[in-house]
Protein backbone atom coordinates (compact mmCIF):
# COMPACT_ATOMS: atom_id res chain seq x y z
CA UNK A 1 0.00 0.00 0.00
CA UNK A 2 1.20 3.17 -1.16
CA UNK A 3 2.44 5.48 1.98
CA UNK A 4 1.14 8.97 -0.47
CA UNK A 5 -0.58 11.35 1.03
CA UNK A 6 -4.15 11.24 -0.31
CA UNK A 7 -6.38 14.55 -1.35
CA UNK A 8 -7.87 13.66 2.12
CA UNK A 9 -5.29 14.25 4.64
CA UNK A 10 -5.55 17.88 4.08
CA UNK A 11 -9.18 19.44 2.90
CA UNK A 12 -9.24 22.39 0.67
CA UNK A 13 -11.14 25.30 0.73
CA UNK A 14 -11.20 27.88 -1.41
CA UNK A 15 -8.64 29.83 0.90
CA UNK A 16 -6.07 27.30 -0.57
CA UNK A 17 -6.52 28.73 -4.66
CA UNK A 18 -6.32 32.33 -3.28
CA UNK A 19 -3.08 31.42 -1.88
CA UNK A 20 -2.36 29.91 -4.85
CA UNK A 21 -2.89 32.62 -7.32
CA UNK A 22 -1.15 35.16 -5.18
CA UNK A 23 1.64 32.99 -6.28
CA UNK A 24 1.27 32.88 -10.13
CA UNK A 25 -0.78 35.70 -10.78
CA UNK A 26 -0.12 38.31 -7.28
CA UNK A 27 -1.02 41.36 -9.25
CA UNK A 28 -4.30 40.10 -10.70
CA UNK A 29 -7.47 41.96 -9.25
CA UNK A 30 -9.65 39.56 -6.61
CA UNK A 31 -11.89 41.73 -5.60
CA UNK A 32 -13.25 45.48 -7.02
CA UNK A 33 -15.50 47.63 -5.14
CA UNK A 34 -16.67 51.39 -6.01
CA UNK A 35 -14.08 52.40 -3.39
CA UNK A 36 -10.74 49.72 -3.39
CA UNK A 37 -9.48 47.39 -5.44
CA UNK A 38 -7.77 44.27 -3.77
CA UNK A 39 -5.54 41.89 -5.72
CA UNK A 40 -4.97 37.88 -5.04
CA UNK A 41 -1.56 39.27 -3.34
CA UNK A 42 -3.39 41.36 -1.31
CA UNK A 43 -5.78 38.89 -0.50
CA UNK A 44 -3.68 36.66 0.14
CA UNK A 45 -1.18 39.18 2.89
CA UNK A 46 -4.41 40.16 4.53
CA UNK A 47 -5.23 36.26 5.46
CA UNK A 48 -2.30 35.97 6.86
CA UNK A 49 -2.30 39.31 9.02
CA UNK A 50 -5.73 38.50 9.95
CA UNK A 51 -4.94 35.11 11.50
CA UNK A 52 -2.47 36.59 13.59
CA UNK A 53 -5.98 38.45 15.18
CA UNK A 54 -7.78 35.21 15.18
CA UNK A 55 -5.18 33.34 17.30
CA UNK A 56 -5.50 35.92 20.00
CA UNK A 57 -8.89 35.27 20.35
CA UNK A 58 -8.66 31.84 21.98
CA UNK A 59 -11.42 30.13 20.31
CA UNK A 60 -11.98 26.54 21.19
CA UNK A 61 -11.29 24.14 18.65
CA UNK A 62 -13.96 24.01 16.18
CA UNK A 63 -15.75 26.37 17.41
CA UNK A 64 -18.47 28.25 15.25
CA UNK A 65 -17.35 32.02 13.90
CA UNK A 66 -20.39 34.26 12.31
CA UNK A 67 -18.70 36.93 9.91
CA UNK A 68 -20.86 40.38 10.02
CA UNK A 69 -18.56 42.41 7.71
CA UNK A 70 -20.37 44.21 4.98
CA UNK A 71 -17.25 45.12 2.62
CA UNK A 72 -17.08 42.20 0.33
CA UNK A 73 -13.41 42.04 0.36
CA UNK A 74 -13.23 42.12 4.47
CA UNK A 75 -15.67 39.41 4.62
CA UNK A 76 -14.26 36.75 2.37
CA UNK A 77 -10.34 37.66 4.12
CA UNK A 78 -11.70 36.88 7.23
CA UNK A 79 -13.56 33.81 6.47
CA UNK A 80 -10.92 32.00 4.59
CA UNK A 81 -8.37 32.75 7.51
CA UNK A 82 -10.65 31.39 9.66
CA UNK A 83 -11.38 28.62 7.28
CA UNK A 84 -7.26 27.79 7.35
CA UNK A 85 -7.39 27.35 11.00
CA UNK A 86 -9.91 25.07 10.67
CA UNK A 87 -12.65 26.96 12.33
CA UNK A 88 -16.42 27.15 10.79
CA UNK A 89 -18.30 29.97 9.57
CA UNK A 90 -21.57 31.49 9.20
CA UNK A 91 -22.30 34.69 7.20
CA UNK A 92 -24.92 37.34 8.47
CA UNK A 93 -25.87 41.05 7.68
CA UNK A 94 -26.06 41.72 11.20
CA UNK A 95 -25.79 39.35 14.28
CA UNK A 96 -29.59 40.43 14.70
CA UNK A 97 -30.07 38.04 11.76
CA UNK A 98 -28.56 35.25 14.05
CA UNK A 99 -29.32 35.37 17.45
CA UNK A 100 -33.38 34.44 16.99
CA UNK A 101 -32.53 31.30 15.85
CA UNK A 102 -30.66 30.19 19.15
CA UNK A 103 -27.70 28.47 17.48
CA UNK A 104 -24.35 27.80 19.43
CA UNK A 105 -22.84 30.96 18.49
CA UNK A 106 -20.65 32.51 20.55
CA UNK A 107 -17.87 34.95 18.67
CA UNK A 108 -19.24 37.22 16.01
CA UNK A 109 -17.12 39.30 14.51
CA UNK A 110 -18.49 42.57 13.33
CA UNK A 111 -17.99 46.00 12.06
CA UNK A 112 -17.70 49.08 13.85
CA UNK A 113 -21.29 50.59 14.82
CA UNK A 114 -23.29 47.39 15.08
CA UNK A 115 -25.58 46.49 17.99
CA UNK A 116 -23.60 45.05 20.81
CA UNK A 117 -25.97 42.42 22.61
CA UNK A 118 -25.31 41.03 26.32
CA UNK A 119 -23.91 38.00 26.56
CA UNK A 120 -22.39 37.80 23.16
CA UNK A 121 -18.47 37.91 22.13
CA UNK A 122 -18.82 40.75 19.83
CA UNK A 123 -15.33 41.31 18.16
CA UNK A 124 -14.86 44.51 16.13
CA UNK A 125 -12.59 43.93 13.26
CA UNK A 126 -11.09 47.34 11.87
CA UNK A 127 -8.91 48.63 9.42
CA UNK A 128 -5.44 47.45 12.06
CA UNK A 129 -6.90 44.32 11.16
CA UNK A 130 -5.51 43.84 7.84
CA UNK A 131 -2.37 45.82 8.31
CA UNK A 132 1.36 44.68 9.20
CA UNK A 133 4.24 43.52 7.61
CA UNK A 134 4.43 41.28 4.72
CA UNK A 135 4.62 37.76 5.17
CA UNK A 136 5.75 34.66 3.52
CA UNK A 137 3.47 32.73 2.03
CA UNK A 138 2.48 29.62 4.33
CA UNK A 139 0.21 27.02 4.99
CA UNK A 140 -1.75 26.75 7.78
CA UNK A 141 -3.56 23.66 10.18
CA UNK A 142 -6.95 23.97 8.42
CA UNK A 143 -9.81 21.51 9.07
CA UNK A 144 -8.39 17.99 10.77
CA UNK A 145 -10.55 15.85 8.31
CA UNK A 146 -12.88 15.96 5.74
CA UNK A 147 -15.98 15.12 7.96
CA UNK A 148 -15.31 18.47 10.18
CA UNK A 149 -17.74 20.78 10.65
CA UNK A 150 -16.98 24.07 8.01
CA UNK A 151 -19.77 26.03 7.14
CA UNK A 152 -23.64 26.76 8.45
CA UNK A 153 -26.04 28.41 6.24
CA UNK A 154 -29.18 30.26 6.84
CA UNK A 155 -32.06 29.33 4.42
CA UNK A 156 -35.84 30.03 4.86
CA UNK A 157 -36.87 27.27 3.04
CA UNK A 158 -40.94 26.08 1.93
CA UNK A 159 -42.20 27.70 5.45
CA UNK A 160 -40.50 30.98 5.22
CA UNK A 161 -38.94 30.64 8.81
CA UNK A 162 -35.26 31.05 8.55
CA UNK A 163 -32.94 27.62 9.40
CA UNK A 164 -29.47 26.46 9.56
CA UNK A 165 -28.05 24.19 7.64
CA UNK A 166 -24.99 22.65 7.58
CA UNK A 167 -21.55 21.31 5.02
CA UNK A 168 -18.47 19.42 6.33
CA UNK A 169 -15.11 20.54 4.82
CA UNK A 170 -15.22 17.78 1.76
CA UNK A 171 -18.85 18.84 1.09
CA UNK A 172 -18.72 22.27 1.35
CA UNK A 173 -15.46 22.21 -0.79
CA UNK A 174 -17.85 19.97 -3.16
CA UNK A 175 -20.28 22.69 -3.47
CA UNK A 176 -17.79 24.84 -4.63
CA UNK A 177 -16.56 22.98 -7.36
CA UNK A 178 -20.58 22.23 -8.25
CA UNK A 179 -20.67 26.16 -9.04
CA UNK A 180 -17.87 25.60 -10.74
CA UNK A 181 -19.25 23.68 -13.10
CA UNK A 182 -23.03 25.41 -12.97
CA UNK A 183 -20.88 28.84 -13.82
CA UNK A 184 -19.03 27.31 -16.84
CA UNK A 185 -21.78 28.14 -19.14
CA UNK A 186 -20.84 31.30 -20.92
CA UNK A 187 -19.62 32.89 -18.21
CA UNK A 188 -16.13 35.29 -18.04
CA UNK A 189 -13.53 35.86 -15.57
CA UNK A 190 -14.82 39.35 -14.53
CA UNK A 191 -18.17 38.76 -12.38
CA UNK A 192 -20.46 41.39 -11.23
CA UNK A 193 -22.21 39.53 -8.14
CA UNK A 194 -25.32 41.18 -7.05
CA UNK A 195 -26.53 38.64 -4.64
CA UNK A 196 -25.22 39.11 -0.61
CA UNK A 197 -23.02 37.34 1.10
CA UNK A 198 -25.44 36.41 3.99
CA UNK A 199 -27.03 34.51 1.04
CA UNK A 200 -25.49 31.00 0.13
CA UNK A 201 -25.63 31.22 -3.08
CA UNK A 202 -24.03 34.69 -2.54
CA UNK A 203 -21.12 33.54 -0.66
CA UNK A 204 -20.58 30.48 -2.76
CA UNK A 205 -20.36 32.53 -5.99
CA UNK A 206 -17.83 34.68 -4.29
CA UNK A 207 -16.14 31.43 -2.86
CA UNK A 208 -16.18 30.01 -6.54
CA UNK A 209 -14.69 33.34 -8.32
CA UNK A 210 -11.42 33.27 -6.34
CA UNK A 211 -11.48 29.25 -6.16
CA UNK A 212 -10.70 30.04 -9.88
CA UNK A 213 -9.10 32.96 -10.22
CA UNK A 214 -11.45 35.60 -11.52
CA UNK A 215 -12.36 38.41 -10.30
CA UNK A 216 -15.38 39.63 -8.26
CA UNK A 217 -17.26 43.44 -8.89
CA UNK A 218 -19.37 44.20 -6.09
CA UNK A 219 -21.93 47.06 -6.19
CA UNK A 220 -24.77 48.21 -3.22
CA UNK A 221 -27.31 49.57 -5.98
CA UNK A 222 -28.44 49.12 -9.34
CA UNK A 223 -27.37 51.95 -10.79
CA UNK A 224 -23.53 51.42 -8.82
CA UNK A 225 -24.10 48.18 -10.74
CA UNK A 226 -24.20 49.35 -13.99
CA UNK A 227 -21.60 51.76 -13.49
CA UNK A 228 -18.97 49.27 -12.17
CA UNK A 229 -20.12 46.94 -15.29
CA UNK A 230 -19.39 50.00 -17.92
CA UNK A 231 -16.37 51.13 -16.21
CA UNK A 232 -14.67 47.60 -15.16
CA UNK A 233 -15.37 45.80 -18.15
CA UNK A 234 -17.45 43.09 -16.67
CA UNK A 235 -18.38 40.10 -18.94
CA UNK A 236 -20.87 38.52 -16.42
CA UNK A 237 -23.42 39.20 -13.90
CA UNK A 238 -25.08 36.82 -11.56
CA UNK A 239 -27.77 38.25 -9.80
CA UNK A 240 -31.40 37.12 -8.17
CA UNK A 241 -34.58 37.66 -10.15
CA UNK A 242 -35.39 40.61 -8.53
CA UNK A 243 -32.08 42.51 -8.72
CA UNK A 244 -32.08 41.47 -12.83
CA UNK A 245 -35.90 43.54 -12.61
CA UNK A 246 -34.19 46.43 -10.50
CA UNK A 247 -31.27 46.62 -12.98
CA UNK A 248 -33.90 46.87 -16.13
CA UNK A 249 -35.61 49.36 -14.58
CA UNK A 250 -32.51 51.49 -13.78
CA UNK A 251 -31.53 50.76 -17.86
CA UNK A 252 -34.38 52.12 -18.88
CA UNK A 253 -34.34 54.86 -16.94
CA UNK A 254 -30.94 56.26 -17.40
CA UNK A 255 -29.10 53.71 -19.97
CA UNK A 256 -25.72 53.05 -19.34
CA UNK A 257 -23.51 50.98 -22.28
CA UNK A 258 -22.05 48.02 -21.03
CA UNK A 259 -20.26 46.87 -23.97
CA UNK A 260 -18.16 44.24 -22.53
CA UNK A 261 -21.03 42.11 -21.05
CA UNK A 262 -21.73 38.74 -22.65
CA UNK A 263 -23.29 36.89 -19.97
CA UNK A 264 -26.14 37.21 -17.25
CA UNK A 265 -27.16 34.21 -14.76
CA UNK A 266 -30.52 34.65 -12.63
CA UNK A 267 -32.39 32.45 -10.19
CA UNK A 268 -33.56 32.42 -6.92
CA UNK A 269 -37.41 32.94 -8.33
CA UNK A 270 -39.05 32.04 -11.30
CA UNK A 271 -38.75 34.53 -14.31
CA UNK A 272 -41.09 35.04 -16.89
CA UNK A 273 -40.85 34.86 -20.80
CA UNK A 274 -41.42 38.87 -20.52
CA UNK A 275 -38.40 39.83 -18.18
CA UNK A 276 -35.86 37.13 -19.81
CA UNK A 277 -36.95 38.73 -23.11
CA UNK A 278 -36.11 42.43 -21.67
CA UNK A 279 -32.86 41.30 -20.22
CA UNK A 280 -31.74 39.85 -23.24
CA UNK A 281 -32.78 43.51 -25.33
CA UNK A 282 -31.13 46.18 -22.65
CA UNK A 283 -27.87 44.13 -20.96
CA UNK A 284 -27.02 41.29 -23.22
CA UNK A 285 -28.19 38.73 -25.57
CA UNK A 286 -26.81 35.49 -23.59
CA UNK A 287 -28.82 35.06 -20.68
CA UNK A 288 -28.63 32.17 -18.63
CA UNK A 289 -31.94 30.98 -16.02
CA UNK A 290 -30.63 28.59 -12.65
CA UNK A 291 -32.65 26.95 -10.19
CA UNK A 292 -31.06 25.51 -6.72
CA UNK A 293 -31.47 25.33 -3.16
CA UNK A 294 -29.56 26.12 -0.70
CA UNK A 295 -29.18 22.57 0.61
CA UNK A 296 -28.76 21.53 -2.75
CA UNK A 297 -26.71 24.04 -4.98
CA UNK A 298 -27.80 24.13 -8.53
CA UNK A 299 -30.46 21.70 -9.69
CA UNK A 300 -30.94 22.66 -13.54
CA UNK A 301 -29.50 25.51 -15.65
CA UNK A 302 -29.84 26.42 -19.57
CA UNK A 303 -29.60 29.28 -21.68
CA UNK A 304 -32.29 31.49 -22.03
CA UNK A 305 -33.20 30.67 -25.50
CA UNK A 306 -33.87 27.32 -24.72
CA UNK A 307 -36.83 28.14 -22.28
CA UNK A 308 -38.50 30.86 -24.03
CA UNK A 309 -41.36 28.64 -25.75
CA UNK A 310 -42.44 27.82 -22.59
CA UNK A 311 -43.61 30.14 -18.85
CA UNK A 312 -41.91 28.84 -16.03
CA UNK A 313 -39.38 27.18 -18.12
CA UNK A 314 -36.28 26.78 -15.87
CA UNK A 315 -33.17 24.48 -17.11
CA UNK A 316 -32.03 20.89 -17.44
CA UNK A 317 -30.93 19.17 -14.81
CA UNK A 318 -26.86 19.55 -14.11
CA UNK A 319 -25.01 16.35 -14.03
CA UNK A 320 -25.36 14.33 -10.30
CA UNK A 321 -28.92 15.41 -9.93
CA UNK A 322 -31.84 13.99 -10.46
CA UNK A 323 -35.26 15.46 -10.09
CA UNK A 324 -39.16 13.51 -10.14
CA UNK A 325 -42.48 15.58 -10.24
CA UNK A 326 -44.44 12.86 -7.39
CA UNK A 327 -48.26 13.25 -6.53
CA UNK A 328 -49.50 13.78 -2.74
CA UNK A 329 -48.71 10.19 -1.71
CA UNK A 330 -45.01 10.82 -3.21
CA UNK A 331 -46.03 8.69 -6.02
CA UNK A 332 -43.50 9.86 -9.05
CA UNK A 333 -45.53 11.24 -11.90
CA UNK A 334 -45.65 10.53 -15.89
CA UNK A 335 -43.92 13.59 -17.89
CA UNK A 336 -45.68 16.33 -18.41
CA UNK A 337 -47.72 15.77 -15.18
CA UNK A 338 -47.81 18.49 -12.73
CA UNK A 339 -47.09 17.78 -9.02
CA UNK A 340 -44.81 18.77 -6.57
CA UNK A 341 -40.68 18.67 -7.38
CA UNK A 342 -38.20 16.85 -5.51
CA UNK A 343 -34.43 16.19 -6.10
CA UNK A 344 -32.00 13.96 -5.46
CA UNK A 345 -28.21 15.16 -4.78
CA UNK A 346 -25.29 14.17 -2.97
CA UNK A 347 -23.96 15.77 -0.63
CA UNK A 348 -27.27 17.09 0.76
CA UNK A 349 -26.90 19.71 3.79
CA UNK A 350 -27.93 18.76 7.10
CA UNK A 351 -29.92 20.34 9.89
CA UNK A 352 -27.36 22.66 12.46
CA UNK A 353 -26.85 21.49 14.99
CA UNK A 354 -26.36 18.41 14.15
CA UNK A 355 -27.41 17.31 17.53
CA UNK A 356 -30.74 19.42 18.06
CA UNK A 357 -33.53 16.36 16.82
CA UNK A 358 -34.76 18.36 14.21
CA UNK A 359 -35.91 16.55 11.58
CA UNK A 360 -36.36 18.48 7.98
CA UNK A 361 -39.72 17.43 6.78
CA UNK A 362 -38.03 18.92 3.07
CA UNK A 363 -35.34 15.96 3.55
CA UNK A 364 -37.47 12.32 3.44
CA UNK A 365 -36.17 8.92 1.98
CA UNK A 366 -32.87 10.77 0.63
CA UNK A 367 -35.13 13.30 -2.03
CA UNK A 368 -35.44 17.37 -0.58
CA UNK A 369 -39.10 18.09 -1.79
CA UNK A 370 -38.28 22.01 -3.00
CA UNK A 371 -41.82 23.04 -1.93
CA UNK A 372 -42.40 24.12 -5.76
CA UNK A 373 -44.86 22.97 -8.43
CA UNK A 374 -43.81 21.97 -11.80
CA UNK A 375 -43.64 19.18 -14.44
CA UNK A 376 -40.93 17.58 -16.53
CA UNK A 377 -41.15 16.83 -20.05
CA UNK A 378 -40.04 14.04 -21.91
CA UNK A 379 -36.75 15.72 -22.97
CA UNK A 380 -35.58 16.72 -19.03
CA UNK A 381 -36.90 20.13 -18.89
CA UNK A 382 -37.88 21.03 -15.91
CA UNK A 383 -41.38 23.88 -15.62
CA UNK A 384 -42.10 25.14 -12.53
CA UNK A 385 -45.66 26.92 -12.39
CA UNK A 386 -44.58 28.44 -8.51
CA UNK A 387 -44.13 27.56 -5.01
CA UNK A 388 -46.73 25.43 -3.73
CA UNK A 389 -47.07 27.64 -0.74
CA UNK A 390 -47.50 31.25 -3.20
CA UNK A 391 -49.40 29.93 -5.68
CA UNK A 392 -52.81 32.33 -5.64
CA UNK A 393 -55.80 30.24 -6.67
CA UNK A 394 -58.63 32.40 -7.39
CA UNK A 395 -61.48 30.64 -8.18
CA UNK A 396 -59.91 27.76 -9.38
CA UNK A 397 -57.81 29.35 -11.65
CA UNK A 398 -53.64 28.93 -10.64
CA UNK A 399 -51.41 31.65 -10.65
CA UNK A 400 -47.43 32.45 -9.89
CA UNK A 401 -47.15 35.68 -8.05
CA UNK A 402 -44.35 36.72 -10.54
CA UNK A 403 -46.17 36.08 -13.63
CA UNK A 404 -48.94 38.25 -11.78
CA UNK A 405 -46.30 40.66 -11.46
CA UNK A 406 -44.92 40.94 -14.46
CA UNK A 407 -48.02 42.31 -15.75
CA UNK A 408 -48.25 45.24 -12.66
CA UNK A 409 -45.13 45.99 -13.59
CA UNK A 410 -45.33 47.36 -16.64
CA UNK A 411 -47.79 50.26 -15.44
CA UNK A 412 -45.43 53.19 -15.62
CA UNK A 413 -46.24 54.78 -12.09
CA UNK A 414 -45.09 50.87 -10.32
CA UNK A 415 -41.94 50.82 -9.59
CA UNK A 416 -42.21 47.69 -7.04
CA UNK A 417 -45.16 45.34 -6.82
CA UNK A 418 -45.29 42.07 -4.90
CA UNK A 419 -48.39 39.83 -5.61
CA UNK A 420 -50.10 37.40 -2.18
CA UNK A 421 -53.10 35.70 -2.11
CA UNK A 422 -55.58 36.17 0.83
CA UNK A 423 -58.89 34.98 1.63
CA UNK A 424 -62.19 37.36 0.64
CA UNK A 425 -65.25 37.62 2.48
CA UNK A 426 -67.14 35.00 0.44
CA UNK A 427 -63.92 32.29 1.10
CA UNK A 428 -62.38 32.52 -2.13
CA UNK A 429 -58.84 33.69 -2.33
CA UNK A 430 -58.18 36.90 -4.02
CA UNK A 431 -55.31 38.30 -5.87
CA UNK A 432 -53.94 41.33 -3.77
CA UNK A 433 -51.10 43.34 -4.82
CA UNK A 434 -48.59 45.63 -2.59
CA UNK A 435 -47.04 47.79 -4.78
CA UNK A 436 -43.86 50.88 -4.19
CA UNK A 437 -45.48 53.77 -5.99
CA UNK A 438 -42.94 55.74 -8.85
CA UNK A 439 -45.99 58.58 -8.90
CA UNK A 440 -49.33 58.73 -7.47
CA UNK A 441 -52.09 56.18 -8.48
CA UNK A 442 -55.16 55.21 -7.03
CA UNK A 443 -56.53 51.90 -6.38
CA UNK A 444 -59.23 52.12 -8.54
CA UNK A 445 -56.97 53.24 -11.10
CA UNK A 446 -54.87 50.13 -10.93
CA UNK A 447 -57.39 47.42 -10.45
CA UNK A 448 -59.06 48.95 -13.67
CA UNK A 449 -55.49 48.86 -15.47
CA UNK A 450 -54.97 45.17 -14.31
CA UNK A 451 -58.22 44.28 -15.29
CA UNK A 452 -57.94 45.94 -19.06
CA UNK A 453 -54.78 43.21 -19.30
CA UNK A 454 -56.92 39.94 -18.37
CA UNK A 455 -55.45 40.24 -14.18
CA UNK A 456 -58.43 40.27 -11.72
CA UNK A 457 -56.81 41.89 -8.88
CA UNK A 458 -59.37 42.64 -5.39
CA UNK A 459 -56.88 44.97 -3.21
CA UNK A 460 -53.98 47.25 -3.75
CA UNK A 461 -51.25 47.92 -0.70
CA UNK A 462 -49.19 50.96 -0.97
CA UNK A 463 -45.82 50.42 0.62
CA UNK A 464 -42.52 52.08 1.14
CA UNK A 465 -40.24 49.21 0.40
CA UNK A 466 -40.80 45.57 0.10
CA UNK A 467 -39.44 43.04 2.81
CA UNK A 468 -36.64 40.79 0.89
CA UNK A 469 -34.33 37.92 2.04
CA UNK A 470 -30.78 38.27 1.53
CA UNK A 471 -31.59 36.18 -1.96
CA UNK A 472 -33.66 39.37 -3.02
CA UNK A 473 -36.82 37.15 -3.01
CA UNK A 474 -39.49 38.94 -1.46
CA UNK A 475 -41.39 37.74 1.70
CA UNK A 476 -44.62 37.46 1.02
CA UNK A 477 -45.56 36.03 3.75
CA UNK A 478 -44.70 38.87 6.13
CA UNK A 479 -46.59 40.95 3.90
CA UNK A 480 -49.98 38.53 3.91
CA UNK A 481 -49.57 38.84 7.77
CA UNK A 482 -48.67 42.17 7.78
CA UNK A 483 -51.53 43.77 5.36
CA UNK A 484 -54.08 41.22 4.83
CA UNK A 485 -54.29 40.01 8.65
Amino acid sequence: MSDAPSSRDVPLTFADHILYHARGRPERPAIILPDRIATYDMMAQGMLRVEDRIRALDLAPGEVVCVSLKNTIRHMIVTAALLRLGFPTLSAGAPEEIIPLKLPVRTYLQDAGQLLHPGLRQVLVDEEWFAGERRALSTAPGFASDDALCRIEITSGVTGIPKAVCLTAREFHLRVLQYYVAMSMGLGERLLGLVRLNSAWGFRVAARTLFAGGTLVGADSPREALQMASVYRVDSIIASTQQVRDLLREQTRTPIPCPSLRAVLLGGALATRAMVLEARAKLCEQVFVQYGATELGPIAIAAAERLMEIEGASGYALPGVRIEIVDAQDRPLPADSDGVVRVHVRPMARPYPLDSGRIDPQQRDGWFYTGDRGRLTKEGLLILEGRTSEVINSGGVKRAPELIEEIALRHPDVAEAAAFGALGPDGIEEVNLAIVARAPISQQQLIAWCAGRGLEVSRVFYVDALPKTPMGKIRRDELKTRLAG
